[in-house]
C-alpha cells in the first residue's frame, strides 16, 4: 500500500512537472505569434531583453575568441591607413569618427552603434576582428567576412586600436574624410 501511494505521488509529480512545462512552452508560442512585443527601432529595447542580448552577445563572443591569432606589424603606418580607409569606405556612414555628425543612418540604428572613439575605450583586437568578420544578429553590424579577406579585416582593427581618443585630425589624415570645423560639422560620410 505504501509503495503504490509513493508512485502514484511521483506519477502526481512528474505530470505536475510536465503540465507546468506544457504551459509554460504554448504561453512563449503564444507570446511569439501575440505582436505584443515592439520591435521597432525607434525604441529601445525593455531593460530584461537588453541585458538578456548584451549577456547572451558578450559570452558568445568570449567563448568563440580563443582561435584567433593577432598577426604582427598592426601598428605599422601602413597597415594603420590601409585601415583608416577601409573605415571610411564601410564603416563611417554607422559609426562616425571625430569631429562628425552623426549620420541619419546611425541615429536610427537600434541599439546605437559603440562610439569606438571615445579616449576610455579599451580596445581587444581578437573581440574587433571577431566583430567585424563575423558580424552581430541584430545589431545592423555585417559580417564583412564574406566581402574582405583576413588581412583587411586585420587593417581595420590596426585602425581601430588606434582609434580612442583619436583627434579629428588625425582621424582625417587616416580616413581622407575631411573633418569640418565645429560649426560646420556635416554627417559622417556626408
Amino acid at each position: 500500500m505504501l509503495r503504490q501511494s509513493r508512485t502514484e505521488n511521483d506519477l502526481k509529480i512528474l505530470l505536475t512537472i510536465l503540465a507546468c512545462v506544457i504551459v509554460g512552452v504554448l504561453g512563449f508560442i503564444g507570446f511569439i505569434y501575440s505582436g505584443i512585443y515592439d520591435v521597432s527601432a525607434l525604441h529601445p529595447d525593455n531593460a530584461i531583453v537588453a541585458w538578456a542580448l548584451h549577456t547572451t552577445s558578450d559570452h558568445s563572443v568570449d567563448a568563440r575568441l580563443g582561435g584567433i591569432i593577432v598577426p604582427p606589424g598592426l601598428d605599422k603606418p601602413e597597415m594603420i591607413l590601409a585601415g583608416g580607409h577601409r573605415f571610411a569606405k564601410n564603416c563611417v556612414v554607422c559609426h562616425g569618427g571625430p569631429g562628425l555628425k552623426r549620420t541619419n543612418i546611425a541615429q536610427g540604428l537600434n541599439p546605437q552603434p559603440p562610439n569606438l572613439f571615445l579616449a576610455t575605450r579599451k580596445p581587444w583586437k581578437e573581440e574587433m576582428f571577431r566583430f567585424i568578420k563575423y558580424g552581430v544578429k541584430m545589431t545592423a553590424m555585417p559580417a564583412f567576412g564574406k566581402t574582405h579577406t583576413d588581412e583587411q579585416i586585420w587593417e581595420l582593427v590596426a585602425f581601430l586600436s588606434k582609434a580612442p581618443g583619436m583627434s579629428p585630425e588625425d582621424f582625417a589624415a587616416l580616413t581622407g574624410i575631411s573633418v569640418p570645423k565645429p560649426a560646420e560639422a556635416k554627417p559622417a560620410g556626408g
